[in-house]
């Protein structure tokens, strides 16, 4: 159904003009006729700019259509006259409006559309493609016109009876202009253009690279499906290129961990290209910087073609094992004719991963390298998958490296599916800091990638270059003002503490050295109301470091330190000086001390309890 669409516009144009010319346009038939049309057209058109497939020229014939339909049903002595009388010329008066008229506000030349079908998208952006378009529309711009007037011709210079000067001026000379100009034009003036600026014409993929051979044993993949004219297919299916630069021909440890992903990815409906770049040819760059200047290389080799897979993917995989301790030369071969896209950010990003493979030194590096290489291609990196392998299949911890696979696969298939786009980085910074001042500071020698930082502003603009933007703060002046004035009010405050502790003695049992001097200043913490009623002698035994015997008594609610023994105490404590220093001053609990044996006690347990309410802190 979908390949019949494109050509309604034409056939009911043809309709229009048969059964007008055969009516001699009478006003209360065409009022039906175009109406149908239109109820044919109008739909037709709607469903082509659905699918992405509609150009100036179908959306300009539905137009005409409808102008026809409004002139022969509300006003057909006026635009209804107009439609019937000239018939051919008001339609290519409509299809020279609809391509000039655009570019005079700037937009998209009409050819734009059809070019890139004929054309790898990696030249989409560049500034040859631009004029090329813009001079081709122009030029049939021109033919629309002259057609025009060649319609008109006839009404003004010929008599009516004339039928075959009706028939030259009407059908003749615009069908040559448009298939003996038009056509020719458009097919040969891209590669002349191309050719007087001394490069090679681009080519569309399918005509510069040959057919990748299967990978073959168990990572071998079944046939693409062909998806000409299934643009739903694509969508629904998305896309990864996975690039490896392993000279193994698909049956190295790279190829096994991209097989990893793949396993994944399919799982989700995803789709896996494995390209071996061993298997393509690709020269070397010369460094001659013409692509910096002309926006696209003029070697012709295989180089083309992959990049335009790459540009063209929904994701994208950058894999290479380690050769002295960098990527493979097949690799750094691509990466190297790819500086024609490295100088020029993307204006839209997708997700991309790293993958990389060592026999014990350098994949994390190369990694990392790998992954900071995907914005060239306008990818940003998801993650990195790196192993450890000597022969093989060989993996150190193969069931760790599979789960990595999972996750990063997981990972890259909600990037896509979900639009995400991940944090910028200071990678980034540096990158747009660095390639916007080279760029802007060598406009000739760089001349295309000028012109793209110039289009896309991202000279002027951090956020520009990685598609975000900077979110409004929450914090007002006022706010962090009233947040300062706490902040030094609390510090004030801290500080003021901190004196006021230092300068302040510490008294009581906090200010005892020893427990000789605990002791002697206990008679001064008694509690009297705690010691009314009562007669008792609390005798120490003090070791570990003092080892001496002395007793207080508590009589008359007051109480005496005597040095020595006493001669009937009814408790007896024995305890190493500093255990009984910690307990008097709270940094030990006196119960869980006893119970541990830390120090001992004989004689009237009750008493002893009674001390902490005799002597409280």
């Amino acid at each position: 159904m979908k390949r019949i669409f494109p050509f309604l516009p034409t056939v009911v144009i043809v309709a229009y003009m048969t059964i007008g010319h055969t009516t001699h346009f009478r006003l209360d038939l065409m009022s039906a006729v175009t109406v149908l049309l239109l109820l044919i057209i109008v739909p037709s058109v709607l469903a082509l700019v659905r699918w992405n497939m509609a150009s100036a020229i179908d959306k300009a014939m539905a137009l005409f259509i409808a102008l026809a339909a409004a002139g022969f049903v509300f006003w057909p002595t006026g635009l209804g006259r107009l439609a019937a009388d000239f018939p051919e010329a008001l339609l290519y008066g409509v299809l020279f409006l609809s391509v000039a008229g655009p570019m005079l506000f700037g937009r998209e030349p009409f050819t734009t559309h059809f070019a890139r079908k004929r054309v790898p998208q990696a030249v989409w952006e560049t500034d040859i493609f631009k004029r090329i378009n813009l001079n081709m529309t122009w030029a049939w711009a021109g033919i629309f016109g002259a057609c025009a007037v060649s319609a008109l011709i006839p009404t003004f210079a010929l008599s009516p009876e004339n039928g075959l000067g009706q028939i030259v001026f009407k059908v003749g000379v615009p069908m040559v202009l448009l298939l003996g100009v038009g056509i020719p034009f458009t097919k040969y003036y891209p590669d002349y253009y191309q050719r007087r600026l001394g490069i090679e014409p681009v080519r569309a993929p399918e005509t510069e690279s040959r057919p990748e051979p299967p990978i073959p044993g168990p990572l071998e993949r079944p046939a693409q499906k062909e998806f000409v004219g299934k643009e739903e297919n694509v969508r629904n299916n998305p896309k990864v290129v996975a690039i490896n630069g392993s000279p193994h021909e698909g049956v190295g440890n790279t190829s096994l961990m991209i097989g990893m992903l793949e396993e994944h990815l399919n799982k989700e409906g995803f789709e896996l290209e494995h390209i071996m770049l061993s298997r393509h040819l690709i020269n070397y760059c010369t460094g001659c910087a013409l692509c910096l200047e002309k926006g696209t290389c003029w070697i012709k080799d295989d180089h083309k073609a992959l990049a335009a897979k790459v540009l063209d993917a929904d994701a994208l995989i950058l894999a290479s094992p380690v050769y002295f301790h960098h990527v493979t030369a097949q690799m750094k071969t691509f990466l190297d004719r790819s500086l024609s896209f490295g100088h020029k950010p993307r204006p839209t990003w997708k997700p991309g991963l790293a993958v990389s493979v060592s026999a014990g030194w350098g994949e994390t590096d190369t990694a990392r390298y790998l992954g900071g290489v995907l914005r060239a291609f306008g990818a940003f990196n998801v993650g990195e998958l790196t192993s450890i392998a000597v022969g093989p299949g060989e993996f150190i911890g193969k069931e760790a490296v599979e789960a990595r696979a999972k996750d990063l696969a997981r990972d890259l298939v909600l990037a896509v599916r979900e639009g995400r786009r991940y944090p910028a980085t200071c990678d980034d910074l540096e990158f747009w800091q660095f390639m916007g001042k080279l760029v802007h500071d060598h406009p000739e020698l760089m001349k295309s990638d000028h012109e793209h930082w110039k289009e896309h502003g991202l000279y002027e603009s951090f956020e520009a270059y990685v598609g975000q933007t900077q979110s409004t703060g929450t914090r007002t002046p006022e706010m962090r003002r009233a947040w300062l004035k706490d902040l030094m009010k609390r510090h004030a405050q801290t500080r003021r503490e901190t004196r006021e502790t230092a300068s302040t003695p510490p008294v009581g049992p906090d200010s005892a050295k020893s427990v000789r001097d605990l002791l002697e200043m206990m008679p001064k913490g008694l509690d009297p109301e705690a010691a009314a009623g009562l007669e008792v002698t609390y005798q120490f035994k003090v070791t570990d470091g003092e080892d001496f015997t002395a007793h207080l008594t508590i009589q008359d609610q007051r109480a005496v330190f005597h040095e020595g023994p006493a001669s009937a105490p009814q408790v007896t404590i024995t305890t190493p000086a500093e255990v009984w220093l910690a307990i008097a001053q709270g940094r030990l609990e006196g119960a869980q001390a006893f119970m541990s044996g830390k120090y001992k006690a004989e004689g009237d347990m009750a008493l002893l309890m009674k001390l902490n309410t005799l002597f409280p802190r």
